[in-house]
């Protein structure tokens, strides 16, 4: 019962069970827990900014030009942009809402609040506008009325739980430094019995920790329009958004593919930095999103989206050669054990780092349904990929 014979089917079957392990602790894992070192280290960062060798404005920061995407968010930015006007920020800095949508609801919110502050502004996308990316034209007509070279993006649906949001995407902008990767956290409005599926927060993360692990690896592709800064000039050193104007989306992920580089980026993943993304329907927006995020990743650097691609088929070996040792090793026991032994650690370690990565982006704190998420996955994202095909349209501005 507990001998055991190591015939060629179980050599074979053992050297994929472990090398399959090893590749997801010291690859998958590596980059999970690379996001979550990242908040913790710039957690603890200080907010010195004169130690960083730039010799910008006051105490160093330099001044900055918000530029608030707006599509039908009145409501909202009566809560957003009193907490963006009353950031603790030492330089100048100004608030620009592109209007594009409800500009009669819009337009009385941002005529009470200029009564408050002096450095709010708005201009507005014009209506007769077709056949074009109605955000990229929103997010350049913001751009090119900013007075500021840095720019700090977001939309109108987010919230800012921090005063210091402005000074900590703004504290990386160094001599060399063009682009700052923030983070925005999807939260339900309020009043809204429509819970985020664990299986949505799963893929959610997973998608993130993609994209923030490689940046903070020195190889960014891709970012958040709910908080994103970079210089102004850079835009238009690079001509905007020309080569994506096919597309009606992609102003955060095509553009930072095409303009981030290891020596330019900057990644801010503080506790401080973090938005809220307010979502009315998450479950649906989620779906909708994933199915845009799917299709624009064809333009973007492919090597991240391989990696973890490569992962989930490490996570598939790992499960059929454990289940597949087990039985051709009967009638001993020894191959099972030691399938289950190697299975069960694997699992252990990736539960807690995924626990740990969930808590610090913000989402479902998820471990004991890791496993199943982790083998469903691959075909969750293969039924969105396919329906993204046949909505191949919706995504293009021509379509």
């Amino acid at each position: 019962m507990f001998e055991i014979y190591l015939t060629p089917i179980i050599i074979t079957l053992l050297s994929v069970l472990v090398i399959s392990a090893l590749y997801l602790l010291f690859g998958f894992r590596h980059y999970v827990s690379s996001v979550s070192r990242q908040v913790a280290a710039d957690n603890e960062r200080s907010l010195n900014y004169a130690d960083s060798g730039s010799t910008t404005d006051a105490a160093g920061y330099p001044p900055v030009s918000v530029i608030v995407y707006s599509e039908d968010d009145a409501s909202n930015l009566e809560i957003l942009l009193p907490q963006i006007l009353e950031q603790d920020y030492p330089a100048p800095f100004e608030v620009i809402v592109v209007n594009d949508g409800a500009i009669s609801s819009t337009k009385d919110v941002i005529a009470r609040l200029e009564q408050r502050y002096y450095n709010l502004y708005m201009t507005f996308t014009p209506q007769e506008s077709r056949s074009l990316s109605r955000k990229k034209l929103a997010v350049t007509l913001g751009i090119k009325a900013a007075k500021y070279n840095v720019l700090v993006h977001t939309t109108g649906n987010c919230q800012i739980p921090s005063g210091q949001w402005l000074k900590r995407m703004a504290s990386h902008f160094s001599p060399s430094t063009d682009i700052v990767l923030g983070y925005a956290i999807p939260a339900v409005s309020d009043g809204v019995d429509e819970p985020w599926k664990r299986l949505h927060s799963f893929d959610r993360v997973r998608s993130d920790v993609e994209w923030l692990s490689w940046a903070i690896a020195g190889r960014p592709y891709r970012g958040d329009g709910c908080n994103i800064a970079y210089r102004r000039e850079m835009f238009f050193r690079n001509k905007g958004f020309s080569r994506s104007l096919d597309l009606k989306y992609g102003d955060d992920d095509v553009f930072v593919s095409e303009v981030a580089r290891k020596g330019n980026t900057a990644v801010e993943l503080s506790d401080d930095s973090m938005l809220l993304v307010v979502q009315n329907s998450p479950q649906s927006i989620h779906r909708t999103e994933k199915i845009r995020r799917d299709y624009t990743a064809s333009r973007l650097c492919g090597h991240a989206r391989m990696f973890f691609s490569t992962c989930s088929w490490a996570w598939w070996a790992l499960l059929g050669s454990a289940v597949a040792l087990g039985v051709v090793g009967l009638p001993s026991f020894v191959p099972m054990i030691v399938a289950g032994v190697i299975m069960l650690s694997v699992w252990i370690v990736l539960m807690a780092a995924w626990r740990k990565v969930s808590r610090s982006l913000g989402s479902r704190s998820i471990m004991l349904t890791f496993p199943w998420f982790m083998t469903y996955h691959p075909v969750y994202t293969l039924y969105y990929w396919m329906r993204g095909r046949f909505r191949r349209g919706s995504n293009l501005t021509w379509g």
